[in-house]
């Protein structure tokens, strides 16, 4: 291994941030004094092929005591027509405002979990395992089930430029994104 200034590197600059970016918006949902709360999380990821989701949350925040009280939530990944609504989960808590009135909520098989009807993809979580990072937490949910808008499918697969997600480029500059043009199509899938 030589120095970090070879040419072969000196192109390159040192960063701090995480360059796992962009990722799609999606807004947590959980219940809380028997009201639906959402909030945006911009950092969110599968794992274990899908079965489990891993997301950081601040321990202050609001939608963390539905989470903790009945240990479930929901994922909703909206769509660009929902940027208004994005915007209010993610500036304003659910102590000041109601924002179960900003969506059509709705259950699946678990109760406690609540999803938003305008979103095209939704999945309801179990919480799995809290891990203390200090000020924020962990979370690891195990996927119960997930929903699709009929629309947003080609058969039985989701076509993700129907779906028209939020990206969010978290490493980036901070701001919100389209997804691009599909480059390759695997004619064996």
């Amino acid at each position: 291994m030589g120095t970090f200034n070879t040419p072969a590197t000196e192109n390159k600059k040192k960063l701090t941030s995480n360059l796992l970016s962009p990722l799609p918006v999606v807004l947590l949902g959980t219940l809380v004094n028997d009201r639906p709360n959402y909030m945006v999380v911009g950092y969110v990821s599968p794992f274990d092929f899908g079965r489990y989701v891993f997301l950081s949350l601040y321990k202050k925040r609001y939608t963390r005591i539905g989470l903790h009280e009945h240990k479930t939530f929901s994922l909703n990944m909206p769509s660009e027509a929902l940027l208004k609504e994005i915007n209010i989960c993610g500036s304003r808590s659910g102590r000041d405002i109601n924002k179960a009135e900003l969506f059509d909520n709705f259950y699946g098989d678990l109760k406690t979990a609540p999803m938003i009807r305008e979103c095209p993809l939704n999945m309801e979580c179990e919480l799995h395992q809290v891990l203390d990072y200090g000020e924020n937490e962990g979370i690891i949910g195990r996927v119960v089930k997930s929903y699709a808008d009929r629309d947003c499918l080609d058969g039985d697969k989701i076509d993700f430029r129907r779906v028209l997600p939020v990206i969010w480029a978290t490493g980036g500059d901070f701001n919100y994104y389209r997804l691009g043009d599909r480059m390759h199509t695997d004619p064996g899938r």
